[in-house]
């Protein structure tokens, strides 16, 4: 079967080719990959890559093949996939529910064969069925769903009625902001110039308004839109740090920031003012646990958002590094692979 593989941990190892398609094993599914997200980590490179391996761990696809053991799924059920297909179970965080933190945690698409293929096998415990209304390539955005489910729900505690900040409008930036915002809290998500189109698309979901921090006085909009005190909440979605910096300064006294987007770098700032005097909570958000791929199931079975707005380019498997070439370049919001056409 054709797949895009990482042959070794530089970038340029990337290569689509030939490999012997997966043989399903007892609780193993086999899945045909209808359609698989790029994400930015595919781009710039997986930290916890262990190449060879196929890359590709947003996907969605059709249940081929099922392993000996497995009842509760079918041929032909539409499904998507937790990334994780292997944690330790026996570490204090798998222990505590937090797999997601497992020094162990073995990833589709980083540590295990991802769904940039033809083919893909995943594990039935982590196979979740995803509603008929939804198609194969918005199935292929539940992961990035997912994350934003973590940190929105599963961190922050949105519960409606908060006043968010979201730094940001990329696809997990937009997320964090729709659901946010279908939770009932009041979300501005800015972002630059070069994100016009991004906020556009954006503003097509339950957000509050788009800021373009470019044209127009962040500070000022938050004292308008939140009032003198600041926000109560701020994602931050770039891992920029000029960002980082601007969230912190416009969340009021007590409130919460989120970190969600990749640094890469060390992050200094001041924590007599930040955290003695002003007693903010600083978290971060990585990645999701079960919990946060149930919610999302039930969250997308009953807001309708908006996905396909997501959506913006789809090309066969072919075509990967010009998906990947739009994604660097900040050209398309998300990319949609498809092996079978």
């Amino acid at each position: 079967m054709r797949a895009l593989v990482q042959e070794h941990q530089e970038k340029d190892s990337l290569v689509l080719k030939e490999i012997p398609e997966p043989k399903v094993m007892p609780g193993w599914l086999k899945v045909k990959v209808m359609a698989a997200g790029v994400c930015g980590t595919d781009v710039h490179g997986i930290s916890s890559l262990v190449p060879p391996v196929v890359l590709g761990h947003e996907f969605s696809g059709e249940v081929v093949e099922i392993g000996e053991g497995v009842e509760e799924f079918f041929p032909g059920a539409r499904v998507t996939s937790e990334t994780t297909v292997y944690h330790c179970g026996h570490c204090l965080y798998c222990v505590e529910g937090h797999f997601n933190l497992c020094p162990d945690r073995r990833g589709l698409g980083s540590r295990a064969d991802g769904g940039f293929a033809e083919y893909v096998l995943v594990p039935h415990t982590t196979a979740l069925i995803f509603p008929e209304h939804l198609s194969y390539e918005e199935g292929a955005l539940f992961e990035p769903f997912a994350c934003a489910v973590h940190g929105v729900v599963e961190q922050a505690s949105v519960k409606g009625g908060e006043k968010v900040l979201v730094l940001g409008p990329g696809p997990l930036g937009i997320l964090v902001g729709w659901l946010a915002g279908a939770l009932g809290a009041k979300v501005l998500l800015a972002g630059k110039s070069e994100d016009r189109g991004r906020l556009h698309i954006a503003s097509r979901g339950p957000l509050y308004d788009v800021v373009n921090v470019d044209e127009e006085d962040l500070n000022l909009r938050i004292g308008d839109d939140f009032g003198p005190y600041g926000a109560d909440l701020v994602f931050e979605c770039t891992g920029a740090l000029p960002a980082i910096g601007s969230g912190l300064e416009l969340l009021r006294k007590r409130g919460m920031f989120i970190q969600m987007g990749i640094i890469h770098k060390p992050v200094t700032m001041d924590f007599d003012r930040f955290l003695f005097s002003s007693e903010l909570v600083l978290t971060g958000s990585r990645t999701q646990k079960h919990s946060s791929w149930l919610r999302a199931l039930e969250i997308l079975d009953k807001t309708h958002l908006p996905l396909k707005e997501l959506i913006t380019h789809a090309l066969p498997l072919e075509k990967w590094r010009e998906g990947f070439d739009l994604t660097l370049r900040r050209e398309a919001i998300k990319v949609i692979l498809h092996p079978w056409k």
